[in-house]
């Protein structure tokens, strides 16, 4: 099937996915001194050909990133990467987007829920999505879009809520919970990583598909779960913001199991717990 490309391959997803490939056949925009600017287009330009690009990479969510950055390096990148595929008459092209529907009108949320991106970060991803359907409309590119939703594991970035609870199990430490009642559709990292490497076979010319666990939980419930993992009461303070009260986000995932037969293996509460255990 020829070479893949894995942009971000340092981070969270893409180190895991590449430990699974085969590796003298995969091509990634890092070694260990350094890692390209994929904002870059000469960098990116110079990397070997590759049959199949698997665009991890980017700027993440984060506290304190000015709007700008993500606009810069997130919808830059992907131009740069379709260049590339461009360049290099490449086959195939996933690219990991992000969840883009902002208060939705209904759950499950399908692929045809209206899209809706409700932060910088995730227009930014959207823009992506646009460009990635401009280049496959024009050239001979298949392209399959990746919507997660919520991705949690071993080595996850400090900052988000199942992290959080974590070390304040851990330390003690008080943490805050906004909207305890909000539930959200999370999925474990190597499930995630276990549906790149069948996609890269999905055979289609332009696809989008939403990837979660089909299930969501409560803010509340997770700092249960994690109480109960760790065996004491966490320090937990409960905060309500109306305005940004979303009550159910959680992932219609029919379309990805009749294309491809992938489904979700690791329970949330063992994810919750090899998180607990490796941190």
């Amino acid at each position: 099937m020829g070479r893949t490309l894995v942009t971000g391959s340092s981070g969270f997803i893409g180190s895991r996915l590449v430990k699974r490939l085969d590796s003298s056949d995969v091509i990634t925009d890092s070694d260990n001194s350094s890692r390209i600017d994929l904002a870059d287009r000469n960098q990116v330009l110079r990397l070997g050909s590759a049959d199949t690009v698997i665009h991890l990479g980017g700027r993440t969510p984060k506290n304190g990133i000015p709007w700008s950055e993500y606009f810069e390096n997130n919808v830059s990148a992907t131009l740069n990467i379709l260049e590339y595929c461009k360049k290099n008459k490449s086959r195939n092209l996933i690219y990991a987007s992000s969840y883009v529907y902002g208060k939705p009108n209904s759950c499950p949320i399908d692929e045809s829920h209206q899209v809706r991106p409700h932060n910088a970060y995730t227009e930014s991803k959207y823009i992506g999505e646009r460009l990635c359907r401009f280049y496959c409309d024009r050239t001979d590119l298949s392209v399959t879009i990746l919507r997660p939703f919520n991705i949690f594991g071993k080595s996850m970035r400090d900052g988000y809520l199942i992290s959080n609870l974590v070390s304040s199990a851990k330390t003690g430490k008080e943490t805050t919970i906004t909207n305890k009642d909000s539930k959200r559709d999370f999925l474990y990292v190597d499930d995630f990583v276990d549906l790149l490497l069948r996609i890269k076979d999905h055979d289609s010319k332009f696809e989008i598909f939403n990837v979660g666990s089909g299930q969501s939980h409560s803010f509340a419930e997770v700092a249960e779960k994690i109480q109960d993992i760790a065996g004491e009461k966490l320090s937990i303070r409960y905060e309500q913001d109306m305005e940004s009260y979303i009550p159910d986000i959680r992932a219609d995932i029919s379309k990805i199991k009749g294309a491809t037969g992938w489904q979700p293996k690791v329970k949330f509460e063992d994810g919750l717990r090899q998180v607990f255990d490796s941190f």
